[in-house]
């Protein structure tokens, strides 16, 4: 059986792309930092992994493949939006905002790109936003981390 992974299976985005994933037969495994409690009807789990820490990316990924079988599509829905001025932005709001973004979809595109490159086959999703096109007031650090996780999967996009 094919797996797909969620990083950032949240209550919106993430969870019904994994349902839709579910439907459709795929062995679905959600990801996100602090996994909410299991919902009644859900057809997926939902582990704890911090996208930022690459060893525990790598270690899910393994995890998956082992228990569910090759993953045939993941998707990277970790955004981390958060609405300062630029004159509010700490060196450290801006830190965790680019780890979030724009770090975890390095690590989630290293662990799966590989092993999909290496079978031919695999999908890789990168949700954004409109702050990964523009950048707006108030939302200097989130634009950035868009921006750069956008221009990640572009170029992707040109070597997997």
């Amino acid at each position: 059986m094919a797996s797909a992974i969620i990083a950032g299976a949240g209550a919106s985005t993430g969870a019904a792309v994994a349902r839709m994933c579910a439907a459709r037969g795929l062995a679905v495994h959600g990801a996100r930092r602090r996994p909410p409690p299991q919902q009644s009807g859900d057809t997926f789990t939902v582990s704890a992994v911090d996208f930022r820490d690459e060893e525990s990316v790598e270690a899910f990924v393994a995890r998956v493949e082992e228990s569910s079988g090759p993953v045939a599509l993941g998707v990277h829905n970790i955004g981390a939006n958060v609405q300062f001025s630029v004159a509010e932005t700490t060196p450290q709001v801006f830190r965790k905002t680019w780890e979030l973004a724009a770090l975890s979809s390095l690590h989630f595109a290293r662990a799966l790109g590989a092993r999909m490159a290496s079978r031919g086959e695999g999908t890789l999703i990168f949700t954004g936003a409109t702050a990964s096109l523009r950048g707006a007031a108030s939302f200097s650090a989130f634009a950035a981390a868009m921006h750069a996780k956008r221009a990640l999967a572009q170029s992707l996009a040109r070597e997997l």
